[in-house]
């Protein structure tokens, strides 16, 4: 029999399904209840919790967690730590009860959505492409608090330098606005920087059109090809793409002339076994690296005596 904060949780987690847009039901943050937010807040990305990334509804990623997870953060000592400074605003949660009265309270803010991970068999079932490397969750329509009941977060937490961002982001765009009021030194030093700015790209292309024509030179002279800053185009840091200065380029080896000689070792291999444990055989003969063996027929007699 189910317990009375499933059926609770479960109808709230129905509800909140046909609110909002999208895949994600999305309620405007001023009717999220502070306590909620504040909850949510020492909750996301809390290491108790031990997030995992997987994909809702097979197309985007969703961080999801177990309800005994939740539970386990929220009677923590590091919880009533936190909770004893007021400034935190989290409420006092001494029972396993009480978490679930959050649970819910998380759900009904849409913080929370209950979810549940599909096997592989469920994936293929409905057509989808399964991930190795991330599990594939769909909504539940009811919300348990079985410990194993997984749920995925619809809250991140905001950006603390979204303010010190949008104040610089201000400032860039008024002071290229008020560009003709500058004063002359302020302009003479844009433009130094821009003309080195320039002569920086242009030595960057510069660099790359002549290490390409010595890289076509050393085809025909140089047994091996000589590359010029092999690096330069690599995924790495600036420092290490003009590392090392020169380098020789390797020929690559075919993957068919490795199978070919792994295939005539083993042959050679297996024959030479053969003919050394038959006892049988005799005139064994070695070519070009081959064993050739003549097998002498023994045919035995009957003798009267």
């Amino acid at each position: 029999m189910s317990h009375p904060a499933v059926q609770h949780a479960g109808g709230v987690a129905g509800a909140g399904a046909g609110a909002g847009t999208g895949n994600f039901p999305v309620q405007p943050s001023n009717q999220r209840s502070p306590v909620a937010i504040a909850i949510a807040n020492y909750l996301f990305q809390n290491p108790v919790l031990k997030q995992r990334i997987g994909l809702f509804d097979n197309e985007r990623d969703i961080e999801f967690f177990r309800f005994k997870r939740l539970v386990r953060a929220l009677v923590s000592e590091d919880y009533k730590n936190k909770q004893a400074n007021p400034k935190n605003g989290l409420v006092p949660i001494t029972s396993e009860v009480e978490a679930q009265k959050v649970l819910v309270l998380l759900i009904q803010n849409q913080l929370i959505l209950p979810v549940k991970k599909l096997h592989y068999a469920e994936v293929k079932a409905k057509r989808w492409k399964p991930n190795k490397s991330k599990p594939t969750l769909i909504r539940s329509e009811k919300a348990f608090v079985d410990p194993d009941a997984y749920y995925a977060w619809l809250y991140s937490k905001p950006n603390p330098y979204i303010i010190l961002y949008s104040i610089l982001a201000v400032i860039v765009v008024f002071a290229i606005i008020l560009f003709p009021l500058w004063p002359p030194f302020m302009k003479r030093g844009v433009w130094y920087l821009s003309m080195a700015a320039l002569g920086l790209i242009g030595l960057f292309f510069a660099i790359a059109i002549v290490r390409l024509i010595i890289y076509v030179i050393s085809l025909v002279a140089f047994p091996k090809p000589f590359w010029l800053f092999p690096n330069l185009f690599e995924d790495c840091g600036v420092i290490e793409s003009f590392q090392p200065v020169y380098a020789w380029e390797e020929p690559k080896k075919s993957k068919k002339s490795k199978k070919s000689k792994s295939k005539s070792k083993a042959t050679t291999s297996n024959e030479s076994n053969e003919a050394s444990s038959s006892g049988v055989t005799s005139g064994a003969q070695v070519s070009n690296g081959s064993v050739t063996t003549q097998k002498r027929k023994v045919v035995l007699e009957e003798v009267q005596e």
